[in-house]
């Protein structure tokens, strides 16, 4: 039993050695294999989650050079809070000639300079840590990207079944499926083979057996396809053309904060955060003649005691009322206003 295993197991690493220059980029495997729809949860690090994720649109962009794509992903669709449920994120190609994984990114620049000369992909600290990867009929979602060597798959997920394009035969004739063999068809065996006593996808088998050797694979193509792809003049031209788009839109963000820093309004602004910092509270004075609470809702929730002839120092920046009774839900009064008179004293009569 562990010799066939064992023969097993070298079959596959031969298959992926054999077929190492099959490796497609993400591109190219998203053209042939991605579609619009629901991914199913096959398996979760954390194992917190089942469901589905949504790809939205899958959509060639002009601002994209080299036939490259923006996927916008649901995270979770199926999410009880309906702002959860539709928040999107895109996702953009790492790499302008060969991409190994798409990043999480926006889309961010000057409005105007966009429309003119075309968007801008952000680029910074903030960017990157999430990433999707397509093997086949598997989208892999990895978080915590620090490399192709160190990162965490957050779930594997399986692609929505969909028609397989067919090639259009002579009527009364079938249609004949696409075949798929070499690299794709021995991951597709192994993600068969992968299942955990409960059913499930083992997460750590999927990342030794299926896409760390696919990282590792297209990361050394990407390096030498993109040394042969720059030193073609048209495309070095395009990476520049690119880099110094990034730059202008850096340089119109940093001139649009500067004016706003620097604007009157902005510093009337600072001026009043700083004295409300030191002004937070506002004193209140009790001359009713008879004892009140003070709260900072409509119905008593949390109050004061203020004695008659008495003071309480409030915070100034809620709306505050005073009651006759300590007794939740007694209505309120309402006598003062956020943010109206902080640092004074405000009399109930």
């Amino acid at each position: 039993m562990k010799t066939f295993k064992l023969f097993k197991f070298w079959i596959f690493l031969i298959a992926i050695s054999a077929q190492a220059q099959e490796v497609k980029n993400q591109s190219e495997i998203i053209r042939n294999n991605v579609s619009k729809g629901e991914y199913r949860i096959v398996a979760d690090l954390y194992k917190s989650h089942s469901g589905v994720m949504e790809i939205t649109d899958v959509q060639f962009d002009k601002n994209q050079p080299n036939d490259h794509f923006e996927i916008v992903l649901k995270q979770y669709p199926n999410h009880a809070t309906e702002s959860t449920r539709n928040e999107t994120s895109q996702y953009f190609p790492d790499n302008i000639a060969f991409p190994v994984t798409y990043v999480n990114s926006v889309y961010e620049g000057n409005k105007k300079l966009q429309e003119k000369v075309g968007y801008v992909v952000r680029e910074g600290r903030s960017v990157g840590r999430d990433r999707i990867v397509f093997i086949d009929d598997y989208m892999f979602f990895l978080q915590k990207w620090e490399s192709k060597d160190d990162y965490e798959i957050r779930f594997v997920l399986k692609a929505p079944k969909v028609e397989k394009e067919t090639t259009e035969s002579e009527p009364g004739k079938k249609k004949k499926k696409k075949k798929k063999g070499g690299f794709l068809k021995s991951i597709k065996s192994k993600m068969r083979s992968s299942k955990s006593i409960g059913g499930s996808v083992d997460i750590d088998k999927v990342k030794t057996e299926v896409l760390q050797p696919y990282l590792d694979e297209a990361t050394k193509k990407q390096e030498a396809y993109y040394k042969q792809w720059i030193a073609n003049s048209e495309n070095a031209k395009t990476k520049k053309y690119i880099d110094d788009k990034r730059a202008m839109m850096d340089k119109a963000m940093k001139q649009y904060n500067d004016d706003i820093f620097n604007s009157p309004e902005y510093q009337r602004m600072l001026a009043y955060q700083k004295w409300l910092k030191n002004n937070v509270n506002v004193t209140v004075a009790n001359k009713k003649g008879s004892t009140i609470w003070v709260g900072s809702s409509k119905e008593a929730f949390i109050t004061h005691e203020i004695p008659s002839g008495g003071q309480s120092t409030q915070t100034c920046t809620t709306d505050l009322y005073y009651y006759y009774s300590d007794a939740k839900g007694s209505t309120g009064h309402k006598f003062y206003s956020a943010d109206s008179n902080c640092g004074s004293t405000v009399t109930i009569n």
